[in-house]
Parts: structure tokens; sequence; C-alpha cells
């Protein structure tokens, strides 16, 4: 079988990616006809994040061995910590004919762009109103000041690519923003090239 398209997720940390995506693959359609990259990290565990559903958490030298063994479709370090996907999400997605959805940084999403030029791409970028709301939603984290600059900073050099992105989700209201991903993701799976 083949493989329907490839949706990349990318947004700044803090913009809502990861709890849009627990909420949409709760739904039928998403659920029958998706599937959702899960990322090899080497940070620590935030509380309430789960093993194996939000990231498989390893060692350095762990993601590093598996990085010489060409395990990732793409890797990235960011903020001094590694997140990679693995390749095996891909060859599953065309096994089972079904749609791929990969929920990765900017870097990652350019990267993919270059690599997987011959696929049906689709970028979805995911962004809160104001930097604001972004510092509320990192210092829920129980991240220390610094990390939260970072990744504020970090957040001011993503933003500079969303015209690359063939769509922009302005993530103020949780339940507009599902509909809105939700309905991205519907359309652009049944549509024709």
């Amino acid at each position: 079988m083949k493989l329907s398209k490839i949706f990349i997720i990318s947004g700044p940390s803090g913009a809502g990616k990861t709890t849009l995506l627990k909420k949409l693959f709760l739904r039928k359609f998403i659920k029958n006809n998706f599937i959702r990259t899960v990322s090899f990290i080497t940070r620590k565990k935030r509380r309430g994040e789960k093993e194996g559903s939000d990231y498989f958490f390893v060692s350095r030298e762990k993601f590093l061995k598996l990085k010489e063994k060409k395990f990732f479709l793409e890797y990235q370090n960011i903020l001094g910590d590694y997140y990679g996907t693995p390749k095996y999400f891909l060859t599953k997605a065309k096994k089972l004919g079904k749609n791929l959805i990969l929920c990765i940084d900017v870097k990652g999403g350019m990267y993919l762009r270059k690599i997987l030029k011959n696929n049906k791409l689709v970028n979805i970028f995911i962004s809160v109103p104001y930097k604001n709301v972004l510092y509320e939603r990192l210092k829920k984290r129980a991240e220390n000041k610094e990390i939260i600059k970072k990744r504020i900073n970090l957040a001011k050099k993503e933003l500079q690519f969303i015209k690359k992105y063939d769509y922009l989700i302005i993530n103020e209201n949780l339940k507009d923003s599902l509909k809105f991903l939700e309905a991205i993701l519907i359309a652009e799976s049944i549509r024709r090239e």
C-alpha cells in the first residue's frame, strides 16, 4: 500500500502541539487514518508526560548510539537536548497505507521537506497569539527562568519560518484550534492531487 500524506506539525515550545494531537487522536477518523510519530528525547520527563506516548526518554549516550545506527528519520539538538524521529513510523505508515503526522521542530521540518520532497507533504505551524501567552504556558511547566528565556528566544527564530508552512493555526482557544487542525487533516487527506 502507498502512504497517503505526511503532515509536519511545528511551532514553538508551549504552543500546544502535543495537547492538540492527544485530543485529536481520540477522534475516530483520525485514529483510523493517521499514525503519529513519538520522538526519542534526551531531556528529563516533565510532570504528566508518559513514556511511549509523549516521548521515548533515553540517555544522551543511547540517543547518540541510535543516531550512529541511522535509526532516526531526522534529529535535532534543541537547547542542549536531542530530539529524534524514528524511521519505523514512516515504514509502518507506508505498510498500513495511513497518513503520518510528525510533531517536530522547525529545523526538523525544514530538513524533512528536503529529503521527503517526493512525498505528499502538508506543513502546519501552530503558534500562540501573544508572547506573554507563551511565557505563561512555559512557566506552568516549572522550568527555570533561564530555560524559559531561551525557549522564547528560540520561538522568535522559529516564527520567521511561518511563511514556509502551508497552514497557520493560532492556538488561542483549544476547542477552535482542534477543529481547525482536524479540518485541515481531513481535507488534505481526502484531497486528490
